[in-house]
């Protein structure tokens, strides 16, 4: 069956490169999946043995296999498909093994590997190259290297492609922008990436594919966005709201902070403190300032859950907010990464006064990576805790005041007057 694909320059670039080693090096929805399923039918019709890499297995059978099967259908290519042992075979010798970059360890043992196509390979382990290319070993086998990815900033694969010998090593560079104009793509698609970009530096990574400068990779509050919060502080809302971080074990603190709209009210720190002792010290926040003025209060669930119960027994319902839940924003990997980019955006739109030393501090060390999955998460914070010797728990409780907008109570309840009225 004779099946004619239209491919794009960068595309047939990778496709008919003669060097050993050919790399993708491009942003998101660039078509680097599409080229690769073609590249690996083909090269499967021809009986050659093939690795095939993805970051994970879900990643593997529920894009790369799913693809590479579309391009075997289309070509009427008849394919033997093994979802256990994530296996395509086709004739006498032509095999596609699937491999997981979360266990390199398990192609040892291979050998006569003639072609390995490798998705998102700045996701692999810095030691994934020594270990897959012994793979590749064999008499008469002339192996070739197909490598596709976004770069990743703080990662070791722009580090390789920096002193890669271009003799030996061909790096093709792409963006979103030449499917858009072939119409392969939408402007929706690409608004919709973009609009998950939190800086610049993102957005030239993930949209443009650029190798950008590790110096400051993964910033989230710059020096100048915090020297300039208090300076820039308007549009309040006349309502306050609150967060708390209880602490767990060790020498972290319980921290209350109160905030309206542009200016933290009150920070709070006690390494000492009761679940009830806390919970009057709560209630004594809310009866000076209003409970009708109050939005929220939010909790970290983690060691949440008495105060919680203390609270609702002084007739306050705060919100446990699971750090590690799944976020409203799907491009975040967890609640926690979702509220600190909530709280980079207000300050940003509405500026906030009232940051502290170690505030400030805490903030500048929480820093962003993209996860496995192409998901925006924090670092741990253990590394921020051997950054700036406490863990981040001032900005843990600042965080959770973003949890929800601030609406306050009488807001809502003027609200609700009028949609009785209404259906009356």
């Amino acid at each position: 069956m004779n099946v004619e694909y239209k491919l794009v320059e960068h595309q047939k670039k990778f496709f008919l490169s003669d060097k050993p080693t050919v790399v993708l090096n491009c942003g998101r929805s660039s078509g680097k999946s599409y080229i690769a399923s073609l590249i690996a039918a083909l090269r499967l019709k021809e009986g050659k043995r093939i690795f095939v890499w993805a970051q994970d297995f879900a990643a593997l059978s529920e894009n790369l296999f799913v693809e590479i099967m579309k391009r075997l259908d289309e070509m009427g290519i008849k394919y033997k498909h093994n979802a256990n042992s994530h296996k395509i075979t086709c004739g006498k010798t032509g095999v596609i093994y699937g491999l997981s970059y979360e266990n390199v360890e398990k192609c040892r043992g291979f050998t006569e590997i003639e072609i390995a196509i490798c998705d998102e390979i700045a996701m692999a382990p810095a030691d994934f190259l020594s270990i897959m290319t012994f793979c590749m070993r064999g008499k008469n086998i002339k192996p070739k290297i197909y490598a596709m990815t976004t770069p990743r900033m703080n990662s070791w694969w722009n580090q390789y492609i920096k002193k890669a010998d271009p003799s030996k090593i061909e790096i093709i560079h792409a963006t979103m922008k030449t499917l858009l104009e072939k119409d392969i793509i939408t402007q929706e698609t690409v608004d919709l990436i973009k609009s998950t970009c939190i800086d610049d530096k993102m957005y030239r990574q993930e949209m443009l594919g650029e190798m950008v400068d590790d110096s400051d990779a993964g910033t989230i509050f710059s020096m100048d966005l915090l020297t300039t919060a208090s300076q820039k502080c308007f549009n309040d809302v006349d309502g306050y709201c609150i967060g708390i971080d209880c602490s767990g074990l060790g020498k972290d603190s319980n921290v209350i902070i109160v905030r309206n709209q542009s200016k933290i009210l009150e920070i709070i720190e006690r390494t000492t403190m009761s679940e009830n002792e806390m919970a009057h010290l709560v209630k004594s926040i809310v009866d000076t300032r209003g409970a009708d003025k109050l939005s929220h209060i939010c909790i970290d669930e983690a060691f949440g859950l008495g105060l919680n119960e203390r609270l609702r027994e002084l007739d306050l319902y705060p919100t446990l907010v699971p750090f590690a839940g799944t976020p409203t924003n799907k491009a975040f990997a967890n609640n926690r990464a979702e509220m600190y980019m909530n709280l980079k955006k207000g300050i940003e739109t509405n500026g906030l006064g009232g940051i502290n030393e170690e505030l400030f501090r805490e903030l500048q060390a929480t820093k962003y990576i993209l996860n496995n999955s192409n998901k925006i998460q924090l670092i741990p914070k253990e590394e921020i805790k051997l950054n700036i010797g406490r863990s981040p728990d001032l900005a843990d409780a600042l965080a959770l005041t973003y949890y929800k907008p601030i609406i306050p109570e009488e807001t809502w309840t003027a609200r609700i007057q009028r949609q009785r009225r209404f259906c009356q």
